[in-house]
């Protein structure tokens, strides 16, 4: 039995962009957040979820499944009772220094030393460099491609699996949810503070 993540009450998800269901939505059964581990509309956030089960040896086998699936699937898909975390795409995620910083929940999950990482979404990998130690731990060194490659912008979700690892190396499976905030408001409300929230209608 996987070891229960902690919450960590200190690490937060900027910037807060909630965004209400519309009626097409809960028609497919999209969560509002509270269990994926995104920021709901009451603007609550859950960094990870407690995992059913350890993550998956990574092993070749096991990684082209997981492109298989994505291939097949619909674009949102259900979380598999992994460890996950989940962000709001700020600007540390798509310009300088390009990183991902990992919640502190998941270390018990993941190596204390730099190990390569592989994110999967959309039938497609990216290879970079997960990098954990005892203050913080990040994704980096490749972070800037997958950033670059799905035209992550500001107020875009993103939610992390953890759906593979060895100790030697580490996969995510990767989800991005598309803000679509027009550039108008984005410009003008900023988002960047929760004193500066945006709410979409």
């Amino acid at each position: 039995m996987a070891e229960p993540i902690p919450t960590d009450s200190s690490t937060t998800v900027t910037p807060p962009v909630y965004r209400r269901r519309n009626s097409s939505e809960e028609s497919r059964g999209i969560s509002s957040g509270k269990d994926h581990g995104v920021a709901s509309s009451a603007g609550e956030t859950s960094q990870a979820a407690i995992s059913a089960g350890p993550p998956d040896k990574l092993d070749p086998e096991s990684a082209k499944a997981c492109l298989e699936v994505e291939k097949t699937q619909p674009r949102i898909l259900p979380l598999l009772g992994k460890p996950y975390f989940a962000c709001v795409v700020c600007k540390s995620h798509v310009q300088q220094p390009f990183q991902v910083v990992v919640p502190r929940s998941l270390a018990p999950f993941l190596p204390s030393k730099p190990t390569p990482a592989t994110l999967t979404w959309q039938g497609r990998t990216w290879e970079m460099r997960f990098t954990g130690g005892r203050h913080i731990q990040r994704l980096e060194a490749g972070w800037r491609s997958f950033a670059l490659d799905n035209a992550l912008r500001l107020g875009d979700g993103c939610v992390f699996e953890l759906v593979g690892g060895d100790g030697e190396s580490i996969m995510f499976r990767v989800q991005v949810l598309r803000a679509e905030i027009p550039a108008s408001i984005r410009q003008r409300a900023g988002g960047y503070t929760p004193s500066s929230a945006i709410v979409l209608d």
